[in-house]
């Protein structure tokens, strides 16, 4: 098999391991996948960003082969435990292609909105381990046992510790893939890290009294691109995931989910979609029925309601009428913010409180995974130890801060916050 991608150029699964991604592409699971963005509401500020978790997966997969290529030149040196077989090589490129099974409609956005707990990790290992799925079917091919694996390893969990932390680590697949993916279908540059010198510099060493081996990059040759992963991820959050359309975009979608929680689910309503909102489970077949295409479904039936906030809600999604951001000081305690804003809701605003919002992210710059070294000076240190770079990035919290709000309280937010912006 091979594939264009606008990221990786040619992709090709064509050896006897790699048969197992033309067999998983065709399941119903896998093409549901298709009908699922990878940054959700994210296009509402980024046009380019139409981008699925189809593609995603299948570059996801690609990385995964790349970094299987790389094990095997690195394998006269490792331990036979460490060493990757056949059935081992398709467990992984399973696992890499299937990571992202379970999200649902508008991916993280989705399951950040809903009333009630939802996981797009437990919907994946459910439709792996589902008899009745496809996955499981097509997986059961190279053995009983290997549904469970290819479960285990897409949580970082497996008998090869390396493996693991490339399906979900500090460097995986997963991370490698969406940065590239991401950076290049919003159009923000960013997060474009250097994948060729990233591989190529990786060592799977086994450090002083240890037995198994861990991931390593060369010091001398990619640290530089182990910074750039740090910074291309820094970047991203603060240019594409924490933007403030983004943001206000995702707050529309939360004060909908509510309305729909104190109204119940309402006509148009995909079977899953009303499930969950009652905190129940759906059907498989019913979850495969819930994707982009089906929300958007409902946004359209909501719009003509008879409840006038469901259907102001709904139209401001679907015909991209967001609500406001005003940025505030990082010192402002959250809890004077929301204070300050519920006396302008009780003064100027009859709609419900849920409407207006206190936005407060952190992100860390960098966070220390000590599975991942340095190989420099002819021994293992920490990344923290060879890199300035690095060390000053682990110092360093960025904060996104706004209030998001209905336009038509804008004059009154400004004057209302002109003390704590």
């Amino acid at each position: 098999m091979i594939l264009r991608d606008p990221v990786h150029g040619l992709i090709s699964f064509e050896g006897p391991a790699e048969s197992i991604i033309s067999r998983l592409l065709d399941t119903r699971e896998l093409q549901r996948l298709r009908r699922v963005r990878c940054l959700g509401p994210a296009s509402l500020a980024f046009p380019g960003a139409e981008h699925t978790r189809f593609a995603h997966a299948v570059g996801s997969a690609h990385v995964m082969k790349r970094y299987l290529d790389r094990v095997y030149a690195l394998s006269d040196d490792l331990p036979a435990a460490d060493q990757v077989d056949h059935d081992t090589a398709q467990v992984a490129l399973a696992a890499a292609l299937l990571h992202d099974l379970g999200h649902g409609p508008y991916s993280h956005a989705f399951e950040a909105v809903l009333p009630h707990p939802f996981k797009h990790e437990d919907w994946t290992s459910r439709l792996i381990l589902d008899p009745d799925s496809e996955v499981h079917a097509v997986l059961r091919q190279i053995d009983s046992e290997a549904p469970g694996r290819v479960e285990r390893l897409v949580h970082g969990e497996g008998d090869i510790p390396h493996l693991a932390r490339a399906v979900s680590g500090t460097f995986d697949v997963d991370r490698c893939d969406y940065l590239l993916r991401d950076s290049h279908m919003t159009g923000v540059r960013y997060g474009v890290l250097d994948l060729d010198w990233l591989l190529q510099s990786m060592r799977l060493m086994v450090a002083p009294g240890e037995q198994r081996a861990r991931m390593a990059v060369d010091g001398e040759k990619g640290l530089t691109a182990v910074e750039g992963f740090f910074l291309g991820r820094l970047y991203m959050y603060r240019q594409v995931y924490l933007h403030k359309a983004v943001r206000a975009a995702e707050s529309v979608m939360r004060a909908l989910f509510r309305r729909l929680d104190e109204l119940g689910p309402q006509p148009g309503t995909p079977a899953g979609m009303a499930k969950l909102l009652v905190g129940q489970e759906p059907t498989m077949g019913e979850f495969l029925d819930l994707d982009d295409h089906a929300f958007e479904q409902a946004l359209k039936a909501y719009c003509t309601s008879t409840d006038p906030i469901l259907a102001e809600l709904a139209g401001r999604m679907r015909y991209r009428r967001l609500f406001k951001t005003l940025r505030l000081r990082h010192d402002v305690p959250v809890a004077r913010a929301m204070a300050r804003l519920r006396e302008v809701l009780d003064t100027h605003h009859d709609g419900p409180d849920y409407l207006a919002a206190v936005d407060r992210v952190e992100v860390a710059a960098y966070y220390e995974d000590s599975r991942m070294m340095a190989y420099t000076g002819g021994r293992l240190q920490r990344l923290l130890d060879v890199s300035p770079v690095l060390h000053g990035l682990s110092n360093e919290t960025f904060v996104h801060y706004r209030l998001i709000f209905p336009p038509e309280l804008r004059a009154v937010i400004k004057e209302a916050f002109v003390d704590l912006r």
